[in-house]
């Protein structure tokens, strides 16, 4: 009986000891171990990941401040384009014909408009009146525009000639930077060339003529593609969506 007791009593102790060697390990591993320490995923790993891309408009050598508030335009114009993605208006074509679509003053009321709308509202955030800007250059530059050919004008007029995306397109391709339309977001060097700011000009019926422009957002797909803001009839207002890669791109500019 007292050997089996001294038996049982050292089978006991060796699995308390064993238990312990256990503990012992586990903490000795643990405190190798760091929480804070920063995960570096395998190469192949990392290249699956999703993608961002930070674009800091400061530092992108835009020098430009036409409102003289501290802000570069290409900067200025992005924010004007963001604030109208907060008010979201309406398309302006879903309201049928109880909407004239022309307004004296040109500008729509706030909760409606067109792509085109867009556009000179966030560039009035930025100091520039793309209506007087676009009037101006019509008049000096008639033959240019398309005004006699489509719709039988033979003056400007100042409150609708700016919110026909055919004359803007041609007062872009004018007065601004003309950058490239080919987008490959797996090239770094041709993603470098789509900055927030940017106004891209769309086909989106295939028959490539533009019916569409926006402003590229500082928001960006997993890829690292700028988001494009604009206002179309799908899907019927102010919207943020990734347009580059899907649609048609028929311009490309940076203004001034």
């Amino acid at each position: 009986m007292e050997a089996y007791k001294k038996r049982f009593n050292i089978k006991h102790f060796i699995i308390i000891i064993i238990i312990l060697t256990i503990i012992l390990a586990v903490v000795i591993s643990i405190s190798h171990f760091s929480f804070k320490k920063e995960y570096e995923p395998p190469t192949a790993l990392e290249n699956d990941l999703p993608r961002f891309r930070v674009v800091d408009l400061d530092n992108v050598g835009i020098t430009g401040d036409m409102d003289n508030d501290g802000i570069n335009d290409q900067k200025d114009i992005l924010m004007g384009a963001k604030r109208q993605l907060e008010i979201g208006a309406k398309n302006i074509f879903l309201e049928g014909a109880d909407e004239p679509n022309y307004y004296d003053g040109g500008d729509p009321p706030e909760n409606l408009a067109l792509c085109t709308d867009i556009i000179a509202r966030a560039f009035k955030d930025a100091g520039f009146s793309i209506r007087d800007l676009v009037d101006s250059d019509i008049a000096n530059n008639f033959s240019k525009y398309p005004l006699k050919e489509i719709w039988n004008q033979t003056v400007t007029d100042s409150n609708i000639d700016y919110r026909r995306i055919q004359n803007l397109e041609i007062f872009f391709k004018r007065n601004s930077q003309v950058i490239i339309t080919i987008f490959n977001p797996a090239d770094i060097d041709n993603l470098n060339q789509w900055l927030p700011g940017d106004i891209v000009f769309f086909d989106m019926d295939g028959d490539s003529y533009s019916d569409n422009v926006g402003i590229l957002s500082d928001v960006t797909t997993r890829d690292g593609a700028p988001k494009v803001i604009y206002n179309y009839i799908d899907p019927g207002c102010t919207c943020e969506e990734d347009m580059l890669g899907k649609e048609k791109i028929i311009g490309h500019y940076r203004y001034p």
